[in-house]
């Protein structure tokens, strides 16, 4: 029995080789394919792939309101430990976020 990440990491790699070879224009029928002999590897010819930027997720006002507290209290009490200073910050996010 395969597990099932050695079958995944076969898929990649049997996915890997089927674009090598298609780059190659192995599976076309032209005269220049039928010489023997191994294939020769030209690795500038290959399209660089290009990532397209994430997009930028929307801050939640929660998220907007608890930083400004969470800044007003580090600069009120800037040796305390930061752990509670967001305790501190997320009570009063709740408080002034109540009258909204």
């Amino acid at each position: 029995m395969v597990r099932r990440s050695s079958l995944r990491s076969l898929h990649l790699l049997a996915e890997q080789l089927y674009d090598i070879l298609e780059d190659e224009d192995f599976f076309e029928d032209s005269p220049r394919r039928r010489r023997r002999g191994p294939p020769r590897r030209n690795r500038g010819s290959r399209r660089p792939r290009v990532s397209l930027p994430k997009p930028k997720r929307k801050v939640s006002a929660y998220q907007r309101e608890f930083g400004r507290q969470l800044k007003k209290l580090k600069k009120a009490h800037p040796r305390t430990p930061v752990t509670k200073l967001m305790k501190r910050a997320h009570a009063a996010t709740k408080r002034a976020r109540r009258g909204k």
